[in-house]
Parts: structure tokens; sequence; C-alpha cells
């Protein structure tokens, strides 16, 4: 019998702190910037791990990658069977969450996964979960994702940035640092 899944969506300096304090604790999906340079943090410190490569972005710009769907199917794919999960971008507020999102719906259900989605903390990559909502054609994660970004609309991140840099601040007292990738 299959463990139940536990995600852990994170930018790179809480992941790495994570990483470094339970190593080979976590299966992790790391989502590098088209620019980024990986480091072997992940690769030595995560049970098993997944690197894709896109950028936060919605529709194709200049000297940026648009995420596909052959990136969130591995995805899917990867975070089959697995009982920890980390899904890890540069800030933990877009792609990450947009893919831990679909992940948990395929595995635990929508309603489960629209728990994993803060509107003071994130802003799922919308793109991710149309490409997700198309593989998953017998699940739909597209309706209660645009229901939930309706609803909280009115939130604003920037409300939230200064509670945000102290979390980030806390974990840096603490030792913690980027060590995931070069930028």
């Amino acid at each position: 019998m299959c463990m139940p899944l536990e995600i852990r969506i994170a930018g790179y300096v809480a992941a790495s702190f994570l990483l470094e304090r339970e190593p080979q604790q976590w299966h992790t999906i790391l989502i590098l910037d088209s620019q980024a340079e990986a480091t072997e943090l992940v690769s030595t410190h995560a049970r098993s791990h997944l690197c894709l490569r896109f950028d936060d972005i919605v529709g194709p710009r200049p000297n940026h990658t648009t995420p596909t769907k052959m990136a969130i199917a591995t995805a899917i794919a990867f975070a089959q069977e697995k009982d920890k999960l980390l899904v890890c971008c540069r800030a933990g507020r877009g792609r990450s969450v947009a893919l831990a999102y679909v992940i948990c719906c395929q595995q635990r259900g929508v309603n489960e996964a629209l728990r994993l989605l803060d509107p003071t903390r994130q802003r799922p990559n919308r793109l991710v979960i149309v490409l997700a909502d198309e593989l998953l054609d017998t699940l739909d994660v597209l309706t209660p994702f645009d229901d939930w970004r309706r609803q909280n609309a009115h939130i604003r991140l920037s409300d939230y940035e200064e509670e945000m840099e102290r979390e980030i601040e806390a974990l840096e007292r603490q030792g913690a640092s980027n060590r995931i990738c070069r930028l």
C-alpha cells in the first residue's frame, strides 16, 4: 500500500535549508529558471530528483522558456508513489505551487490540493495548471483553481511582502542560503 503523499513547496533558500537538515528524506522536483545553473545540492541530498527548466511565464517571451506539457507530464509521473515530495522554484510562489497543486489534485483530490494554496504567499502559474488540465483530461484541475483565484483576487502579495521577507531573514539567521543554483 502506498504511503500518503506529503508535499512541501519552497523557494531555493528554504529548499536548500530543508535538504541540508533532512538529507535523503525528500524526493525533489527542482524547477530552474532558463538561465540558472544547478549546483550538486539536490542530486546529493535528495532521495531522488527531477530537474525541470522553465521560467515563471504564461506565454512566449524572448530569452525565456515556457512551461510545456512534456515537462508537466514528466513531473506528474515522477511524483507517482512518492511519500515525501519537495517542489521548489526560485521563490516558491509560482511554478512550484502550481505543480504541487496539480500533483496533489491527481493523487489526493482537488479539495486537498486547494488547501495547499495560500493567497497571501502564492500566485500559482496558471499556464502550468492549464497544461496539466489538458493532460489529466478526466480530472478538472483548472475550474477549481480559477474559482480560487477569483475568490482571492482582492488579496495582494505586496501587502504581505514584509512578512515574507522576515521569514527569509529568519532562515538566513539559521544559516540558510540558496545553495541550489547559481542565478
